[in-house]
């Protein structure tokens, strides 16, 4: 009678875990923040028991949970190396099958086998019974080698394909790691990310103890000690019944990155409590931007796309040197000491931007920039055009760094800063057409009037530049300036049409060449464009008003996102900051800008009416 005492208890202690001892009857096994503000919850929990979690005193929102004893995906890796031969690999078989017959709720079972490399050996939905098949027909690896890490990482893999639900990963090995591809980080890193679940099972007394229960606690599993390989059939027994206790509960946390939580798990008359702090806090700060910069894909290719750019720019400079006539080589070193003489005697700054000029010259898209900066009617020289840029992008970066942007998101800010001068020229010179081509019916006017008093074109465009009131005034004056210089009239009021950019003013250079040839009345002339215009500009008033509904719709379902943005930036920007410098977050960014940019340029086409 002592003898079957004795052999009881043993067999009582082979049943239980390594480490494992007369705890509490509720236990919070694991906790995965890793897909925040989503959190599962691992726990030990009484036979017949359902979990409930507390988050900060309020049940936990939207909470989800499952039994790991009905785990819809199940992966059994099994060491099959040259130190597995002979018994050790028979008994591992034989408990195998045995746990897998009686482990008949998985929806997809798997199979590994892992020596000097990890093979799946099983299709993504097999049977138990095809898979203990597979299994009894494994023999010894005759290479040496055991690739833990590998089989880890392959079969996380395959359980991310065989379901979405929880997977559970058992794994068994007597030695440790010899040959794998992957770390020991790169494995636990693997398993997390698909949510897998390692039961690992030392069989003998060579196993790695610490590497296996490390990879076990990190997901959320236990390890299982079988100093004797006798003794698989009973660890495999108690392994079937920690699963039938082990729930996993996810839900979405109501609190934001930074906060200290308090979790409480409830099942039956048992509890357990666990305080933890949720990453990305103010006091997890990013590393240095151009650190962060360094280190990333994207900034390579900015980094040879900008190389690229210079070489471009370097060649074509060349090239537009060595294509200059030979009068204006020659007289361009006395052109370049005039202007720095002028500099010095205007101050430092005159010199910098005068050396700015003469280095834009040289660049191919010069005139682009010179005819960009006309337009706008800004007080502003072009070589101011390349130090407000910089100055721009400056800005825009200290915002970025503040926000904590991310690396694609601090090139973004980077990009809007060296382009914001010409945004706010394009800008300028928008407001100053829309200026332009509210005066030009009274010019034309003017113009008519004074040509039916009996005076010359000129003198009806000097009382204009006199009376009139800018930007009208200006140009005008300057067409007469350029007619006085030597430059032909029509030639003059086209360049004033190209500075302007007004269509109107367009139609009536076109008008007005076309009199120059075939003869008339220029007085009736400017009395039938006077009036043609105005028509036309009521026309597309009406037409503005008609769709301005639509254009009001379009403005505000492209800016409300961004108003949204910024409004819970700020408001809570701890809440916001993994959306601004995680990866994840910043391609949902891109996602979005590009959809807005697809809907922006649908709605429109949509509101634009030619007329």
């Amino acid at each position: 009678m002592k003898r079957l005492a004795t052999a009881l208890a043993a067999a009582a202690l082979l049943a239980l875990p390594a480490g494992a001892s007369a705890a509490s009857p509720v236990e919070i096994r694991h906790v995965d923040l890793g897909s925040f503000p989503l959190v599962r919850v691992t726990a030990l929990v009484p036979a017949g028991s359902r979990p409930e979690v507390i988050e900060n005193g309020r049940p936990a929102a939207f909470a989800k949970a499952r039994q790991l004893g009905s785990a819809e995906a199940l992966m059994l890796a099994l060491d099959n190396s040259a130190s597995m031969t002979g018994r050790p690999l028979q008994e591992a078989k034989a408990a195998a099958r045995q746990f897998l017959s009686h482990e008949q709720q998985a929806t997809s079972t798997g199979f590994v086998a892992f020596g000097h490399e990890a093979l799946v050996l099983t299709r993504q939905s097999e049977s138990n019974v095809d898979v203990a098949r597979t299994l009894s027909q494994i023999a010894p690896d005759v290479q040496t080698g055991t690739s833990l890490y590998d089989a880890v990482v392959s079969s996380s893999a395959r359980l991310q394909k065989m379901s979405a639900g929880t997977r559970i990963l058992i794994l068994l090995t007597d030695g440790h790691d010899v040959g794998s591809r992957a770390s020991l980080h790169q494995a636990i890193g693997a398993a997390q990310r698909a949510s897998v679940v390692v039961y690992a099972i030392a069989a003998g007394q060579r196993a790695d103890m610490a590497t296996l229960s490390r990879l076990a606690g990190a997901t959320g599993g236990r390890l299982f000690d079988a100093n004797d390989v006798s003794q698989l059939g009973a660890v495999y027994a108690a392994l079937g019944r920690e699963l039938d206790r082990t729930w996993q509960v996810s839900y979405l946390s109501r609190a934001r990155p930074g906060d200290s939580v308090s979790l409480a798990l409830r099942a039956g008359a048992g509890a357990d409590e666990s305080t933890l702090r949720v990453p990305g806090s103010s006091g997890d700060k990013p590393g240095p931007l151009p650190a962060r910069l360094a280190h990333t894909g994207v900034a390579a290719a900015a980094f040879v796309l900008l190389t690229a750019l210079l070489l471009a720019a370097a060649v074509c400079v060349v090239i537009r040197r060595r294509q200059k006539p030979e009068v204006v080589r020659l007289l361009q070193p006395h052109v370049r000491q005039r202007r720095e003489k002028d500099a010095k005697s205007s101050g430092r700054f005159e010199g910098l931007t005068a050396w700015t000029e003469s280095a834009l010259d040289d660049l191919p898209g010069s005139e682009h920039l010179n005819r960009a900066v006309e337009q706008s009617g800004l007080k502003v020289r072009p070589g101011h055009v390349p130090w407000l840029a910089l100055a721009g992008a400056f800005v825009f970066g200290v915002i970025g760094m503040i926000m904590g942007a991310g690396p694609l998101l601090a090139i973004v800010f980077l990009a809007l800063g060296l382009s914001s001068p010409f945004i706010a020229f394009r800008f300028a010179a928008s407001r100053r057409r829309k200026s332009f081509d509210r005066q030009l019916p009274d010019v034309l006017s003017t113009v008519a009037s004074t040509l039916r008093a009996g005076h010359g074109l000129r003198i009806a465009l000097r009382a204009v530049a006199d009376d009139g009131s800018p930007p009208a005034s200006v140009e005008f004056g300057r067409v007469l300036a350029e007619e006085r210089l030597g430059r032909p009239l029509h030639e003059a009021i086209e360049a004033m049409c190209q500075r302007v950019g007004s269509e109107d003013l367009d139609y009536v250079a076109t008008a007005i060449n076309v009199q120059s040839q075939a003869g008339g009345s220029l007085a009736s002339l400017f009395d039938t464009l006077s009036e043609t215009v105005r028509e036309r500009q009521r026309h597309a008033r009406k037409v503005r008003a008609l769709t301005s509904m639509g254009r009001m719709s379009a403005i505000i379902l492209v800016c409300l996102p961004f108003a949204l943005a910024a409004l819970m930036t700020l408001i809570s920007p701890r809440y916001m900051k993994p959306f601004y410098t995680t990866s994840t977050g910043q391609t949902l960014i891109v996602i979005c800008l590009i959809s807005m940019s697809i809907g922006g340029l649908l709605l429109k086409k949509i509101v634009t009416v030619r007329y």
